[in-house]
């Protein structure tokens, strides 16, 4: 495929990214040395450096495939696919390994669409694919990455709708973004990501199946169920959309990522349910790191609270100041009103992404280059406060603390003779 959202393709120069051949399946072998049987086994979708592409276009897929699920008999396998590669045979074979899913990113679900979107020249079979998995009972969850300003709201509305009839268990609707290469024709008015939620929010009155909006917008921090998968836990039991998790057995969770994760951790909870005016308590069969079925959009872990406060005492800092994007900084500020117990005063500074550019809004998009901007800016308007510790998110950096330009965030805290970070 060519797809023309494709964020590598609107990379600057100096961003450094690597292409890998094909692993071969003595390689796979050796790392599955390495990895947790407790855990799905997830190919395809990653954040890293690496300019991933379509695993079914790798020569040995199918050999490979069988041999981790040689070696992890009852692990769930997550395959992330365009779907043009897979016909009848191949979904077949995905049915007899079992416990695979497969994340279908179809985008649309029109030929013209798919073509325009993708480089699609055979799109008639991928639009087939969600089809083919609905036969051969191989469980899929649908994504399209939300571009109206070039096929159109029906196109989108069609393709949402034609997910959920082909038996979806959710479907991701990814927002738009586009740096300051991208051309005239993929960039769009702010005004669309707002149209885009009421659009989705409009959707779900219509769709039973689960629309989740990356990124979600985020308003408050009560763990509040945004869907619930069909023929799970969670919908066995009767749980519904719009309920309020109010206690995980007797954990009382503060936030929906710590409802979520206590859930899927937890074998056969009691949940207390907020619904409406009145609480009920509903037992889920399920075992410990097992899916419940419970659909929750992303806000925050409570642990990065007490993650900061560790880092406040252990540096035994006065004034902190905690750097962060456009996207993170009011979810936040929001956790830091309700959870923050210390006695340093916190700052909280959104640094935007003018490496990129755009509507580029992501943590793991920021560079040094950016904080630095954002720093000098603060430090100027700041009236003589300056605080002893800066702490930036882990997601813009490696395992060695460099970001995307290869740049280590040392390199503030020699430049400001500061105290520097990550979380």
């Amino acid at each position: 495929m060519r797809c023309v959202f494709c964020s590598h393709s609107q990379n600057p120069s100096c961003v450094k990214v690597c292409r890998i051949a094909p692993r071969s399946r003595v390689e796979v072998e050796r790392t599955l040395s390495f990895m947790d049987r407790a855990y799905p086994v997830i190919i395809g979708e990653s954040v890293t450096r690496v300019i991933e592409g379509e695993p079914f276009t790798h020569p040995e897929i199918e050999e490979i495939l069988q041999l981790v699920r040689n070696r992890f008999k009852g692990t769930t396998i997550k395959i992330t696919t365009n779907g043009s590669l897979l016909d009848e045979r191949k979904v077949e074979g995905l049915r007899a390994l079992g416990r695979v899913v497969i994340n279908l990113s179809l985008n649309s679900a029109s030929e013209k669409g798919r073509a325009l979107l993708m480089g699609d020249v055979n799109a008639q079979n991928s639009i087939k694919c969600p089809l083919l998995l609905k036969k051969h009972g191989v469980p899929f969850h649908g994504s399209v990455v939300a571009m109206p300003h070039l096929v159109g709201w029906q196109d989108l509305c069609k393709t949402i709708k034609y997910l959920s009839e082909c038996g979806a268990q959710t479907i991701r609707i990814f927002l738009p973004g586009y740096s300051k290469l991208a051309p005239p024709a993929l960039r769009f008015e702010p005004s669309i990501l707002n149209k885009l939620h009421l659009f989705i929010a409009r959707l779900r009155e219509k769709i039973s199946t689960p629309l989740i909006c990356e990124p979600p917008v985020i308003q408050d921090l009560e763990p509040r169920i945004a869907g619930v998968i069909a023929d799970t836990p969670a919908g066995r039991a009767g749980i519904q959309t719009g309920d309020l998790i109010v206690a995980v057995n007797t954990v009382n969770p503060l936030t929906r990522v710590q409802a979520f994760r206590e859930v899927y951790r937890t074998a056969s909870p009691v949940l207390t349910i907020k619904r409406r005016d009145k609480q009920i308590k509903v037992w889920l069969n399920k075992k410990s790191l097992e899916s419940s079925g419970l659909v929750m959009d992303y806000d925050i872990d409570p642990a990065l609270i007490e993650d900061i406060n560790r880092v406040i005492r252990r540096r035994r800092a006065s004034e902190a100041l905690i750097m962060t994007s456009e996207f993170a900084g009011p979810v936040i500020n929001m956790a830091l009103r309700q959870f923050y117990r210390g006695t340093a005063k916190i700052q909280v500074l959104i640094a935007r992404n003018k490496f990129f550019g755009g509507s580029i809004k992501a943590a793991g998009l920021l560079t040094i280059e950016d904080f630095i901007i954002a720093l000098e800016g603060f430090l100027n308007d700041a009236s003589g406060w300056r605080p002893d510790l800066i702490m930036l998110p882990g997601l813009a950096f490696d395992h060695l603390g460099r970001d995307l330009t290869g740049c280590s965030y040392m390199d503030l805290a020699e430049k400001y003779n500061l105290v520097v970070e990550t979380l």
